[in-house]
């Protein structure tokens, strides 16, 4: 069978983007500091004793488990003083600051492999690997532009401050290293070498690998509609982000690796604080996604059997992703099942209006799509078919969010019916399925109208603006 050609991509908006100088000489300068390494007279022990130690502390708990999984993807709950360390620990990373990180993570999953995607290898290898660091990224540039993306995070003064101030953070701590070493035993240099820019530099090209290789090589577990691919060389240098394909198929959980030698310490560690008290709410791979692995001879009863809110889809297909939400959300508990109730019949009444909204959209961009029509129209038309893609997409989330709170509701109204007395037990219960079943309609017309979308938007690109 003919191997099928890879598609390319151009840079979006290249023309409007511009060279970040200051981005260039930092990332240079780091890189010139890291072959000091090679030297003799700045090896030391210690000084690679804290190389790994560092390693682990910025890529395991800062980079991958703090601002992927629990930032942007809400993978799992903790309490807000570990989030804050572990997102101290992830600017020593310096890779941006946490809300911008996030925000640039969130828009490569609304648009993986189209040509917003900030960091698609389909342009080519060395651009999505740092290429695209150097360069601004049109309408995402400033805190204002990116952080619409990470709302949840901008609430957080704590989070803006260390998005502020990750730089400075970095500088601070590589001077207190300095001092350290010289205290030990004159050995600041060495400490400064290995463990703040050969680590830096160690780890920069670890995580830029998921970026590019893990969309260029290596196998997939799931047909999705974006190249990604698992690949094990990138997941031992990442902690188990390289499997990327698996993450793309089921961005919120928390475990990447799925089969028995796909090793993911990210997760392990994720459930190790569980263990400990430290995290809670973590979220395991979705069933009825799992049930679609390619290596699976799927058993339409087990996914029939799933515990998922959203109604079953058949075993084949391809997995759509670039629209499912990667935001989470959190609301209040309600005092009764009664009032779990009637707050999940309002979530689910507004999901399905923002549906509703996302269907009227979707067909009149529709009308515009027919035989090429997008290709041949006009700028006038080209930008009107971009703005109905942004309100479309941010009506889905709307949706997709709404169906969520009101499962949150239908499980405290069912945690409600399994501890009331027996003469409430019953109006609990009743209550219960009767918010599961309107979380559940508003789930299905939330992913009705993600699938007409991704139909009817095809040919247009840009990125969504979120609506969190």
């Amino acid at each position: 069978m003919a191997k099928k050609e890879r598609r390319r991509l151009a840079i979006h908006r290249k023309d409007e983007r511009r060279i970040m100088w200051w981005t260039v000489l930092v990332i240079g300068l780091i890189h010139l500091g890291a072959f000091l390494a090679f030297l003799p007279e700045f090896y030391s022990t210690s000084g690679l004793v804290l190389f790994f130690a560092l390693y682990v502390a910025t890529g395991l708990f800062g980079v991958t488990l703090c601002f992927h999984r629990l930032l942007t993807h809400r993978s799992f709950q903790t309490y807000k003083w570990v989030e804050y360390l572990l997102t101290y620990c992830a600017c020593l990373a310096l890779q941006s600051g946490p809300i911008e990180w996030v925000s640039t993570h969130r828009i490569h999953h609304k648009e993986a492999d189209q040509e917003p995607d900030p960091h698609s290898p389909l342009v080519n290898f060395l651009w999505a690997h740092a290429g695209w660091l150097f360069v601004t990224f049109p309408d995402c540039q400033s805190y204002g532009e990116y952080s619409r993306f990470a709302k949840d995070l901008g609430r957080d003064p704590v989070q803006r401050f260390f998005d502020i101030f990750c730089f400075p953070i970095y500088a601070t701590t590589t001077v207190l290293i300095y001092f350290a070493g010289e205290l030990y035993g004159g050995l600041g240099l060495s400490w400064v070498v290995w463990g703040m820019l050969a680590r830096t530099v160690v780890l920069w090209h670890s995580t830029w690998f998921v970026n590019s290789a893990s969309h260029l090589w290596g196998y997939r577990n799931y047909e999705t509609d974006e190249d990604s691919t698992n690949n094990w060389w990138v997941s031992l240098l990442a902690f188990g982000e390289g499997w990327h394909n698996n993450h793309h198929a089921d961005q919120r959980s928390a475990a990447h690796g799925q089969r028995w030698f796909e090793l993911d310490l990210t997760y392990l560690v994720i459930r190790l604080m569980g263990r400990v008290g430290l995290a809670w709410r973590i979220l395991e791979p979705r069933k009825r996604i799992v049930a679609r692995r390619v290596d699976i001879m799927v058993d339409q009863d087990a996914v029939d059997a799933s515990d998922e809110i959203a109604k079953p889809r058949p075993a084949g297909g391809t997995l759509h992703t670039m629209t499912d939400p990667t935001i989470p959300i959190q609301v209040p508990q309600m005092a009764s099942a009664g009032a779990a109730y009637e707050a999940a019949v309002e979530s689910a009444r507004k999901a399905l209006e923002s549906a509703e909204t996302a269907l009227r959209h979707a067909a009149e961009a529709a009308r515009h799509t027919r035989d090429d029509a997008v290709q041949k129209a006009d700028k006038a038309v080209k930008e009107m078919l971009e703005a109905a893609k942004d309100m479309a997409m941010t009506a889905v989330e709307q949706a997709k969010i709404g169906a969520a709170e009101a499962a949150e509701f239908a499980a405290q109204a069912s945690a409600f019916a399994s501890d009331a007395k027996e003469r409430a037990a019953e109006s609990a219960r009743q209550a219960a399925e009767q918010s599961r079943a309107l979380a559940m309609e508003a789930a299905e017309a939330a992913a009705r109208a993600a699938e007409e979308i991704a139909v009817c938007f095809r040919s247009i690109t840009r990125q969504a603006i979120t609506a969190i």
